[in-house]
């Protein structure tokens, strides 16, 4: 499992408008890579412009690399996305899951 991490600034009173968009332009596109496992967003409980992570989780770099192209570090950012950013990351990191454990019931 590799998850890809990338940080940007959105305004704060921008950052449902970007979920939206998200959910509805990217993430089916995301969805239908094979290896694609789930996205996760964070947000800086403070500050505006608002710190941002977007953490995705991917079986493996094959499947990142299906999806950012040849360079996987590279920040994948369509044009109809760019306008939320105040600033971005112009790569991502990536980080081996090595422990993923869920609350007992």
């Amino acid at each position: 499992m590799v998850v890809r991490n990338w940080e940007a600034a959105v305004g704060r009173a921008d950052i449902d408008a970007w979920i939206n968009t998200f959910r509805d332009r990217v993430l089916p596109n995301m969805q239908a890579l094979d290896g694609f496992l789930d996205v996760t967003f964070l947000t800086k409980r403070d500050g505006d412009p608002c710190h941002v992570k977007v953490l995705t989780r991917w079986r493996n770099m094959a499947a990142i690399t299906a999806f950012a192209g040849e360079n996987p570090a590279k920040t994948v950012l369509p044009d109809f996305m760019a306008p939320f950013f105040k600033s971005y990351d112009a790569e991502a990191t990536f980080y081996d899951e090595v422990l993923r454990e869920e609350a007992n019931d």
